[in-house]
């Protein structure tokens, strides 16, 4: 539906006549058009039109001068049909997304070679955008957000984190998961003080997520950019209550081992007990058979310093292939390089 059908909208000449009207107290079409210059057909429909949106009214059906309104009259006058729309648009929106609430039976838990797959992909950023503006809307007690900032983080996740207003209620409790090395990124930093400030917490861990967003532990929105090395052409939507409690499952465990994000003050340089917990978790994301590009991105650094590290690691261990050191990493570093490491992080 059209609004101008219910609230016709004012053009340059329908501001024109109605200024000449209520400066002058009001004016016959005669006068009116000859102090505007107007021909008698053009000042006839721009009184008609005004007429229409109440904005002016005369007389013996406009024979006697015409006048203004005041606009604080019409504004109650077009109250009451507008919010009559209103309220007939949201119960059409309510039932469709009963409909589709419905369908979405089709894909549940116990639903044998059901037809339907329990992940919907989503394409585009602004139908990702819709998706994730709707489901920050419906949130009503948490949200678990992991790697929504920083390099290679999806601006889409960002935004629902770190803007000051949205569709999200400020009573919902916001958590947020970075890697380690965050804390070095000017523009992390930045972001982590926005959510703060608005009283949300945010932790860094050595753990290896990809980007995704779960609102009331009932729905999971993963932000897939590993495929084009675009931001955000990709998410997956998944509702399927298993899943989604395998994925906050997840979560919770890196949350639970985690430490409170610290700003280094202005200092980007990287303590050596990260830089080898760093490469130790390259070498596990390389041996899983991940590529570059997405290693760098699931530990928020660049890719030139990946592949460097990388190069670092393998003259290190004197391993020819990702896999086999991926295997000496497990058997040589995990046992007692990285536990000291950690240590000597969380000391310091």
């Amino acid at each position: 539906m059209d609004l101008s059908q219910i609230v016709p909208l004012m053009g340059d000449e329908e501001l024109t006549a109605y200024r000449f009207l209520a400066t002058t107290g009001g004016a016959t079409m005669e006068r009116l058009s000859r102090s505007l210059g107007w021909g008698a057909g053009q000042t006839e429909r721009v009184l008609a039109k005004l007429r229409r949106m109440r904005l002016a009214r005369s007389e013996a059906e406009g024979r006697s001068a015409w006048t203004a309104v005041h606009p604080e009259t019409v504004k109650l006058q077009y109250a009451k049909p507008l919010s009559g729309v209103i309220d007939a648009w949201q119960a059409q929106l309510d039932e469709i997304r009963e409909q589709l609430d419905s369908l979405s039976g089709l894909c549940a838990d116990d639903t044998e070679g059901a037809g339907l797959s329990p992940v919907v992909t989503v394409e585009g950023v602004s139908d990702i955008r819709d998706v994730l503006e709707d489901c920050a809307a419906r949130c009503a007690e948490e949200v678990f957000a992991v790697q929504p900032v920083g390099r290679g983080a999806p601006a889409l996740a960002r935004d629902v984190v770190c803007r000051e207003s949205g569709p999200m209620n400020s009573a919902v409790s916001v958590r947020v998961l970075l890697p380690h090395l965050s804390r070095y990124d000017t523009e992390v930093r930045d972001c982590v003080g926005q959510i703060l400030e608005s009283g949300g917490e945010v932790r860094t861990t050595a753990t290896s997520l990809p980007a995704l967003i779960v609102f009331d532990r009932s729905v999971a929105v993963l932000m897939d950019g590993e495929d084009t090395g675009e931001d955000t052409g990709r998410a997956h939507l998944v509702k399927h209550a298993a899943l989604v409690e395998f994925i906050v499952h997840m979560v919770v465990s890196a949350w639970a081992t985690s430490v409170v994000f610290q700003s280094t003050g202005g200092n980007n340089r990287i303590p050596e007990s990260l830089t080898q917990e760093t490469k130790t978790a390259i070498v596990q994301l390389l041996a899983a058979g991940y590529k570059d590009e997405v290693v760098a991105r699931r530990l928020g650094i660049g890719v030139r310093t990946c592949r460097k590290y990388i190069a670092e690691m393998f003259g290190d261990l004197g391993a020819q292939s990702r896999f086999q050191a991926g295997w000496m990493v497990r058997d040589h570093m995990l046992a007692s390089g990285l536990e000291r490491a950690v240590g000597d992080h969380n000391a310091a």
